[in-house]
């Protein structure tokens, strides 16, 4: 079993929380806030990717 990894615990925990965030802007049809949320999403998701392909390549 791996080891528990905090940075991208919390990377995971953004990225559910930028899901959830979509969720309630569609809920209220607030289009500024849907597109936040998908950049948001986006973002720490490419962020989450691009630190685990640094930690590999190390």
């Amino acid at each position: 079993m791996n080891k528990f990894q905090p940075l991208f615990f919390m990377i995971a925990l953004l990225a559910t929380a930028a899901m959830i965030s979509i969720g309630i802007a569609i809920a209220y049809r607030h289009v500024p806030a849907i597109v936040a949320s998908i950049v948001a999403l986006f973002a720490v998701m490419g962020v989450g990717f691009s630190l685990k392909r640094k930690k590999k390549m190390r």
